[in-house]
C-alpha cells in the first residue's frame, strides 16, 4: 500500500496524534488516559515484570496488568491501536480482538462501530516483520519508556516536535527508548508521513540505501544508525520524485522494490496472477541461477501433519521446534549445538537434528527460497526469506523463527510416483536443479491438487473452549511429548468435546483419518482392543486384529501425521487386561522398532511395536465412585489432567492437574 493509499490511515494518525500525544486524552472515550502517571502505572506493573514467567504474551500480560488501574488497562489497549496501525500481516478483525480484549479487562465494553476500528483504518500499510512479534515484550516496554519521557516534557516542547518531523526524530535518538525497534518506524511514519517511509524493519531500509547506491553507482550513507539511514531515504525519495514525476514512490512495490529485494528482479510482480517464478517448458538450460541468481532453496517441515502451516502463513514466518536448546545465536560452532541437542534429549549423536539448527540460524540467507511441506509427499507452498534468525521465548514452541514472505499455492500438491522428500525439518536442494524445477512446476498446475482439509491450531480451539489458554497449551504439550494423557472430571464438563480439539490442534487439521475412539465397559477385552481369536461362520476359529492393533498399523504407514486413538471411560475397563503388554509398549521411550515385542497370541517370529506418531488420549468420570482406581502401572505412563465445570455464558473452569502417578 502507497502512502497515497493510507489516507484513512493516515487521517485517524493525526487523530490520535492531536487527542491522545498532545492533549493526554483518549481515542476511545472524552476520559484522560494518555497521561505520564497511567504509563509510570504500566511500568510498575507491567514493563519491571515483564521478563518473569513462562506463560504467552496475552497470558503473562493478564496477570501482569491485572492489579493495575482501569484506566492504565484502557491506556494499554489504545496502545495496542498505536502500535497495530501500520502492520499489514495482522487482519483487521485480529486486531480489533486484540484490542476489545484488553479493554474489557477494565471492566467495560470497548465502543462499537468506533471510526477508529473500521477496515479502512485498519488495514495496515505495511509488513511489520517477523522481528517484531519475536520481540513484542521488547517494542512494548520501550514504547512506554519512550511515552514516559514523552509526557515528562512540558506541553510547549511537546507541541513544537510534533511540527518538527527531523527534531523529533533527534529527540527520539537522544533517548535511546526505541532504536532499532519497529515501532520506532511505525511512530515517525504516522507522525510525518511527508519525511518518513512506511517501512518498519531496519534492515529493510538499509537494504534499499544499498539497492540504490548500487544502481547509481554512488557511495551512499547506509550504516547502523537509524537517524542516519532515514535521511538519505528522504534524499533518495527526493531525487525519485524529481526523475519520475507525478509517479507514487513506493519502495515495496515494483519497480522501485526490484532495486533492492534480493529476489525481487528475478520475480515478476505479486500482482501477476500468481505466476511468480513462473517455468516454461523448454526453459530447462540454466534454469535455476536464472531464476534464483545467488539465492539457495531449502524444503522445510511445518510441524507433524502440517499443523504449524496455518501460524506459518498467519504471522509471515518459518519456524522450526527445537525449543530445549535455547538461542542458537549463542551457539558458535556445530559441535557445539550437537552438545546442547544432545543434552537436551535429542538423542546421543543428533548430527541430522544439529544440521537443521546450524543451517537454519547460521547458513540460511535473507532473499533464499523455502518450500513448505507436509510429511514426505505434499507441498504447501513457497516463500522468500525476509528476515535473520530470530529467537522468540513467548512462543509456546517454535520458538526458533526467521521471517518469510509466503506464497500459498491454490491447493497442496502431491509428489508423484515415488518421488520423497527426505525426513528432516530442513534440506538444502539447491544443487538437485532439476528437482527444484519439478517442483515449480507441480505448484503451478502440473498435477491435480491433493484434497485440502480444514485447518485446525489452537487460536481455533480457544474459541471453543472454556478452557485458559495456558491450560489448553499444557495439555496440547502433555499429549505431544509424553503421548499419553488422560482428561478427568465430573459429566459435563466437555472431556469429549475437548479430547477431540486437542487431537485435531496435534494432527494440525480436522483429520478423521487419524483419529478413533473407543469406549471401555467391564465386558471389553485384550482380544477386542489389541488381537485375539475369533469364530467364523464355517465353526472354526480366526486370529482377528483389534481396533488398536489396527489403529497402529495405519499411523504406521502415514509416520509423518500425528494419530490419536481417544478412550471414553478410560476407568471402566480392567486395564491390565484390556492392555496387556502394551503397558509397556505405550511408554514414550518403548516406541519404534527398537522395542518390538510378541504379543499373546502372535505366530512365531511376529513382532509389534506402537509407532512414536500414535497419542493415546482417554476420559475419566470422576464422579463414578462404584470403580475402582486405576491401576499404578497406567498411572505412571499418563500424565491427567483435571478439568471442572464453567459457569455462567463465558465462564472458566477451575484448573488443577497432576502429573501421572
Amino acid at each position: 500500500m502507497s502512502k497515497q493509499q493510507a489516507a484513512a490511515l493516515l487521517e485517524a494518525a493525526d487523530q490520535w496524534k492531536q487527542r491522545c500525544l498532545l492533549d493526554g486524552g483518549s481515542l476511545f472515550t472524552d476520559e484522560r488516559l494518555w497521561t505520564r502517571d497511567h504509563f509510570e502505572q504500566l511500568r510498575v506493573h507491567v514493563v519491571e515484570n515483564a521478563d518473569g514467567g513462562s506463560d504467552g504474551f496475552w497470558e503473562r500480560l493478564r496477570r501482569l496488568i491485572d492489579p493495575a488501574p482501569p484506566e492504565a488497562k484502557r491506556l494499554w489497549a489504545e496502545m495496542t491501536w498505536a502500535f497495530y496501525l501500520i502492520a499489514s500481516e495482522i487482519p483487521p478483525e485480529r486486531k480489533r480482538d486484540h484490542i476489545a480484549r484488553v479493554w474489557e479487562w477494565s471492566g467495560s465494553a470497548l465502543p462499537e462501530d468506533h471510526w477508529a476500528l473500521r477496515e479502512e483504518v485498519l488495514t495496515g500499510c505495511s509488513r511489520f516483520g517477523g522481528g517484531v512479534f519475536a520481540n513484542r515484550w521488547r517494542e512494548v516496554c520501550g514504547t512506554v519508556s519512550a511515552m514516559i519521557a514523552w509526557f515528562a516534557l512540558p506541553r510547549p516542547r511537546r507541541d513544537a516536535l510534533s511540527n518538527d518531523a527531523w527534531g523529533f526524530a533527534e529527540w527520539l535518538a537522544a533517548s535511546g527508548l526505541l532504536q532499532r525497534r519497529a515501532f520506532r518506524h511505525a511512530l515517525l511514519f504516522l507522525l510525518f508521513p511527508a519525511s518518513f517511509e512506511p517501512v518498519a524493519v531496519t534492515g529493510w531500509k538499509r537494504q534499499i540505501v544499498k539497492g540504490f547506491a548500487r544502481k547509481w553507482g554512488e557511495a551512499l550513507p547506509a550504516g547502523r544508525d537509524d537517524l542516519a539511514i532515514d535521511r538519505t531515504l528522504s534524499k533518495i525519495r527526493e531525487r525519485l520524485e524529481a526523475d519520475h514525476p507525478g509517479e507514487e514512490i513506493d519502495f515495496c512495490r515494483p519497480p522501485f522494490e526490484e532495486v533492492w529485494r534480493t529476489d525481487a528482479a528475478r520475480r515478476p510482480s505479486p500482482s501477476s496472477s500468481g505466476e511468480a517464478l513462473a517455468l516454461s517448458k523448454g526453459d530447462d538450460e540454466g534454469w535455476f541461477r536464472k531464476r534464483f541468481g545467488e539465492a539457495d532453496v531449502w524444503a522445510i517441515a511445518t510441524g507433524a501433519g502440517g499443523r504449524r502451516w496455518t501460524d506459518f502463513r498467519q504471522r509471515g514466518i518459518a519456524a522450526i521446534d527445537y525449543d530445549g536448546v535455547g538461542d542458537l545465536s549463542e551457539y558458535q560452532s556445530l559441535d557445539d549445538i550437537r552438545q546442547a541437542a544432545a543434552e537436551s534429549g535429542l538423542g546421543d549423536n543428533p548430527i541430522n537434528h544439529s544440521l537443521a539448527m546450524r543451517d537454519f540460524a547460521h547458513k540460511m540467507r535473507v532473499g533464499d527460497i523455502l518450500i513448505a511441506k507436509r510429511g514426505v509427499r505434499v507441498i504447501l507452498g513457497w516463500g522468500t526469506v525476509r528476515g535473520s534468525y530470530m529467537y522468540d521465548p513467548d512462543r509456546t514452541d517454535f520458538q526458533h523463527v526467521r521471517e518469510v514472505e509466503w506464497h500459498p499455492i491454490t491447493k497442496p500438491v502431491e509428489l508423484p510416483g515415488t518421488e520423497r522428500f527426505v525426513v528432516k525439518t530442513l534440506t538444502r536442494w539447491t544443487r538437485y536443479e532439476g528437482w527444484v524445477r519439478r517442483v515449480f512446476r507441480l505448484m503451478e498446475g502440473g498435477t491435480e491438487p491433493v484434497e485440502e482439509l480444514e485447518p485446525y491450531d489452537v487460536d481455533l480451539a480457544r474459541e471453543d473452549v472454556f478452557v485458559p489458554a495456558r491450560q489448553f497449551s499444557r495439555m496440547l504439550d502433555a499429549l505431544a511429548g509424553q503421548k499419553n494423557l488422560i482428561l478427568q472430571g465430573p459429566p459435563g464438563v466437555g472431556k469429549t468435546w475437548i479430547a477431540k480439539r486437542l487431537a485435531w490442534c496435534l494432527i494440525g487439521r480436522k483429520d478423521p483419518t487419524a483419529i478413533e475412539m473407543v469406549q471401555f465397559h467391564q465386558s471389553y477385552a485384550y482380544e477386542d482392543f489389541v488381537q485375539g481369536w475369533r469364530p467364523t461362520e464355517t465353526g472354526g476359529f480366526a486370529l482377528r486384529n483389534g481396533v488398536f492393533f489396527e489403529f497402529c498399523k495405519r499411523a504406521e504407514a502415514r509416520p509423518d501425521t500425528p494419530c490419536v486413538f481417544i478412550i471414553d471411560e478410560i476407568n471402566r475397563g480392567n486395564l491390565s487386561r484390556i492392555f496387556g503388554e502394551l503397558l509397556m509398549l505405550i511408554e514414550p521411550d518403548k516406541r519404534g522398532p527398537a522395542h518390538l515385542l510378541p504379543l499373546t497370541y502372535s505366530g512365531a517370529g511376529e513382532r509389534f511395536c506402537v509407532p512414536d506418531n500414535v497419542h493415546v488420549l482417554g476420559m475419566m468420570n470422576t464422579a463414578d465412585r462404584s470403580l475402582a482406581m486405576v491401576d499404578y502401572a497406567l498411572r505412571r505412563r499418563f500424565a491427567f489432567e483435571v478439568l471442572r465445570p464453567a459457569y455462567g455464558d463465558r465462564g472458566v473452569p477451575g484448573v488443577s492437574s497432576q502429573g501421572g502417578g
